[in-house]
């Protein structure tokens, strides 16, 4: 069915005085292809316009390749959509990419590993003070290594630490101004020095006993240079006690030695040193079980200067087992209950 042309748009009327008409009759013959204007023709269907394609807009040009060409691809000119061509698939370098994912893993293994056996071995570290392989000392001329306790027992912690003294502590930094001699009674008489607790690791270290004082400090260390570093250093008094653990899986050792001066108190604490000065230990005191089990593993020593005071915490798994890290809890609470007694010194 052929339509006058052209036809208005929505609500437009038709021009001229032709109600419902058009402004001119339509060309001879009608609108079709072979009539002028034939392009404009349309032809309903179901109210589907039927007929020819209509005009497309113009679509954009594909751009230009080197030298003027259009891009080469799997697609041709233009690849799908519309959208530019890829490209042919480029080579991946695989092997490339494999090495690299290989030599991450031995990267990342290596510094796992490394962190590993530090964590293993209580990380130490060579370069400064602390832990160093468990070992007993020489015995001299006529003596067996022996169990601790015995005066042929030549143990030494494999971790030691231990600080000068501070300005903390300058009321007691000769022993002409605190002439005081120390007493059993004195010094474990205190709650705190009978026990000790760190609530992080949950270990307590209870006193064994009523400890032991001795006026003859070489007698209680092994060990010629440090036997007359006593000596030298006008050491009247040491003190020594056990301590075990409430879980019975801990042995602590105390020393505390009354010297001259601060001086010498400082000194000592680097004699002491098992690793760097090598010259002994003192003797732990020997007790029932788990004390006479104290020394068959790795153990660590943790000491200060006071004053003109040295106090030395020193602990061991009672079965021999853990690491020199496991030992810095322990050793620490042992020294912290025999300085107790020093901060009523400090003040008095």
């Amino acid at each position: 069915m052929s339509y006058p042309y052209p036809p208005n748009g929505p609500g437009e009327q038709p021009p001229g005085d032709q109600s419902g008409g058009w402004g001119a009759p339509p060309p001879q013959g009608g609108y079709d292809p072979s009539g002028a204007g034939w392009q404009h023709q349309e032809t309903m269907a179901a109210g589907v316009p039927m007929g020819p394609p209509q005009m497309q807009p113009p679509q954009m040009q594909p751009p230009m390749g080197p030298m003027g060409q259009p891009p080469m691809g799997p697609m041709g000119p233009m690849g799908p959509m519309g959208q530019p061509p890829m490209g042919p698939p480029q080579k991946k370098n695989t092997g490339l990419v494999v090495g690299a994912i290989a030599a991450a893993v031995v990267v990342v293994g290596g510094v796992l590993g490394g962190a590993y056996f530090i964590a293993a071995n209580g990380g130490k570290d060579k370069d400064k003070t602390g832990p160093s392989p468990a070992a007993v000392g020489t015995p001299g001329p006529g003596q067996t290594g022996g169990q601790p306790g015995t005066a042929a027992g030549q143990y030494k912690p494999s971790y030691y630490n231990a600080t000068k003294s501070w300005s903390l502590w300058n009321n007691l930094n000769t022993a002409a101004q605190d002439s005081r001699a120390m007493t059993l009674g004195e010094v474990f008489s205190d709650g705190e020095a009978k026990a000790q607790t760190n609530n992080i690791e949950h270990i307590t270290m209870q006193l064994q006993g009523t400890g032991r004082l001795d006026t003859d400090c070489g007698s209680t260390v092994w060990g010629p240079a440090l036997k007359t570093a006593l000596q030298s250093y006008g050491c009247t008094q040491a003190i020594r006690a056990a301590y075990v653990s409430t879980d019975q899986k801990w042995v602590g050792q105390l020393v505390i030695f009354n010297l001259r001066d601060v001086n010498a108190a400082n000194t000592l604490i680097q004699d002491m040193d098992p690793e760097a000065a090598a010259k002994g230990f003192f003797q732990p005191v020997s007790g029932a079980s788990p004390v006479d089990r104290f020394g068959k593993g790795a153990t660590g020593a943790s000491g200060g200067a006071y004053g003109h005071f040295v106090v030395i915490g020193w602990a061991g798994s009672a079965d021999g087992s853990g690491s020199e890290s496991d030992t810095i809890a322990p050793a620490s609470l042992t020294e912290r209950a025999g300085k107790t007694f020093l901060f009523q010194r400090n003040v008095g």
